[in-house]
């Protein structure tokens, strides 16, 4: 996008330079170009072609195009006047910020500073009337560039620096709310939840609260070993985030809540509608092809937050639930009492 809006600023140039009939051989042969380069440049990103080629092409071909521009004025014989045509080294700035904006910190710099070097010492080297009618002037005119590129790419490298620390402390922040195994949420990124479900309480909004266990899972590990366990606690997760929502029923925050242990924090479900919703999960526990054809089967204990309730006395429910049902024999859903 940085290249399209080149390619328009370029034509709105080319066109001003038509209509006044003031128009130099770089705006009438390569202007153009530059108008063919922005349309091609929207035509592949329009298309869904990767970005980065249109950038890398894009900022080659305007570097290119800064290059002939200086390069023909430096040769010119005759003055075209007073002051130094400014066009050119600006135009260069534009392209150093497409650099700097575009290309990763590694490239930016070096090739941004040899493209400057380059279209700074050409004039220079020409020994043509564009540098020497009015080097003080001219010397002027490159100070202002140097130093506002040096501001640019400055200024670009710590907005790389503040992009690169906030993803570093997303991905922290990902890693202490996430389970790295199951990639569910964890305890600590489950509680927020729970504190949500007792506040809509207050307010006379339903909730439950699942606890899942997976049933007889020392046996699985011991007999079959942990690649075997995990594999099991992975499909489990998987079946328990993407487990159909009933309908009338809200979408629930799942975590693992440790070992073979999962939560799930229902709000706006009664009683009733937990018991089918634990059903629905259990069948699903039946019907799925489990690693080693193993019949994986889990245990359920299910609590309905009531006025008053704490998250010790709401989880303290579920948990004695959840023991009932491992009593009864496995495989079900119990309520609490």
């Amino acid at each position: 996008m940085y290249i399209f809006a080149v390619g328009a600023g370029t034509l709105l140039l080319f066109l001003n330079a038509l209509v006044s009939g003031h128009s130099e051989s770089f705006q009438r042969f390569v202007n153009p170009l530059l108008v063919v380069l922005g349309v091609i440049d929207l035509w592949w990103l329009c298309t869904g072609r990767p970005l980065n080629v249109a950038e890398y092409a894009g900022y080659a071909v305007l570097a290119a195009a800064s290059i002939v521009h200086v390069a023909l004025l430096s040769w010119l014989t005759t003055v075209p006047s007073v002051f130094p045509d400014s066009g050119p080294y600006w135009t260069l700035v534009c392209v150093c910020a497409v650099g700097f904006l575009a290309l990763p910190r590694r490239l930016a710099w070096p090739l941004n500073l040899s493209l400057l070097g380059l279209c700074l010492a050409l004039p220079w080297l020409a020994q043509g009337v564009y540098a020497l009618h009015n080097p003080l002037a001219f010397l002027r005119l490159q100070g202002s560039v140097i130093i506002v590129t040096g501001l640019l790419g400055t200024l670009a490298s710590l907005r790389a620096q503040v992009d690169e620390k906030g993803r570093a402390e997303e991905e922290l922040r990902a890693l202490a709310f996430t389970d790295s195994l199951t990639s569910l949420p964890n305890r600590r990124a489950v509680y927020p939840a729970v504190a949500a479900l007792l506040a809509a309480r207050q307010q006379g909004a339903a909730g439950t609260l699942h606890l899942i266990d997976i049933d007889r899972f020392k046996r699985i590990n011991d007999e079959h070993g942990h690649a075997v366990g995990d594999q099991v606690l992975v499909e489990v997760a998987r079946l328990i985030a993407t487990c159909d929502t009933l309908p009338g029923s809200a979408a629930p925050t799942v975590g693992r809540w440790g070992g073979e242990e999962f939560i799930v924090v229902m709000p706006g479900t009664d009683r009733v509608l937990s018991q089918r919703r634990g059903q629905v999960l259990l069948g699903e526990f039946r019907r799925t092809p489990w690693p080693l054809a193993l019949a994986v089967t889990a245990s359920i204990g299910s609590s309905t937050v009531r006025p008053g309730d704490t998250f010790s006395s709401l989880l303290a429910r579920a948990d004695q639930a959840l023991y009932q049902a491992k009593a009864e024999g496995r495989d079900r859903i119990v309520l609490d009492p």
